[in-house]
């Protein structure tokens, strides 16, 4: 019964699969959240340079 269930379970590759996906998943929002971070940060700085400029 016991092996059974092992040998069942060894030979499902779908959970490996869903793992590998989300594994995939994880790196592109790690990306995307650099990304949006830099982005922000320069978009910030330049609209502050610009501020700096006009008179009060």
């Amino acid at each position: 019964m016991v092996r059974h269930l092992v040998l069942r379970y060894c030979g499902d590759t779908r959970a490996a699969t869903a793992v590998e996906y989300g594994l995939l998943l994880a790196l592109l929002v790690l990306g995307l959240v650099g990304a949006v971070t830099a982005a922000g940060g320069a978009t910030a700085d330049r609209f502050n340079r610009v501020n700096e400029g006009y008179p009060e």
